[in-house]
């Protein structure tokens, strides 16, 4: 999109405010599967954060929303045999790509840290990584709180409250901490990172060098036309030449 944009988009508004003769170039535009992925609210990204933040979630639920929210979209796919395997396809431009929602999606985003974890750092008697331990551990804030966000003093007393001892069976999961729920979440944080870079190139004069595999098997001196033609074509170098 970014090499598009620079390369044909706003060299041909150049043209055109200049009075330069030319023939019209037509490109490939992705920008409807960014909105697709991207889009505030609508985007799948948006649907994952959310999901992620909302109690009792799981990954059938974020598709389900995706399915309610992108069905209509036509770079979103989801066949009835997909939907019944919890799946959806996106059409990117170099193809389709199938996805299985039910490949631990939510938990993947939160990147929270494992249970398992936070159990061995409660059971050490190293009394940092103990308190380690306990933070991760330490409930959500309920409607029990002070202004300042802390637990009131009988709150933080009760049993519900208390961090959970080291002898905690491991077969009850432990609950999110508060910190875990206002922790960026993965899409969000690559969103942001992507943004913030794609601002500092609109505000350069980039230059772009293009890297091509000439073979799927990763061999030297092996040269197959078929599959460097693609790359060229999806990189929208054809356009250019």
């Amino acid at each position: 999109r970014q090499f598009n944009l620079r390369v044909f988009a706003l060299e041909q508004e150049e043209y055109e405010r200049e009075g330069i003769q030319w023939t019209n170039i037509t490109f490939p535009d992705n920008q409807d599967v960014l909105d697709l992925i991207d889009r505030k609210h609508l985007g799948l990204f948006a649907i994952l954060d959310e999901q992620c933040r909302l109690a009792r979630c799981t990954d059938a639920s974020f598709v389900k929303a995706a399915y309610d929210k992108c069905g209509s979209h036509p770079r979103f796919g989801a066949t009835k045999p997909q939907r019944a395997s919890f799946k959806f396809s996106v059409r990117h431009y170099a193809g389709s790509v199938e996805y299985d929602a039910l490949s631990s999606f939510l938990d993947k985003n939160r990147n929270d840290v494992p249970g398992e974890a936070t159990r061995l750092l409660l059971r050490s008697g190293r009394p940092f990584l103990n308190r380690l331990g306990r933070i991760l551990s330490e409930p959500p804030p309920t409607a029990n709180t002070t202004g300042g966000g802390r637990a009131s003093p009988t709150a933080a007393n009760s049993p519900s409250s208390r961090a959970p001892s080291p002898s905690s069976s491991p077969k009850h999961p432990l609950r999110r901490s508060s910190s875990s729920l206002s922790r960026p979440t993965v899409t969000s944080q690559f969103a942001s990172d992507l943004r913030s870079l794609r601002s500092r190139i609109d505000a350069s004069s980039p230059h772009y060098v293009r890297c091509l595999k000439p073979n799927d098997d990763l061999l030297p001196q092996k040269f197959v036309p078929g599959v460097v033609a693609d790359q060229l074509r999806c990189a929208g170098v054809l356009e250019a030449v």
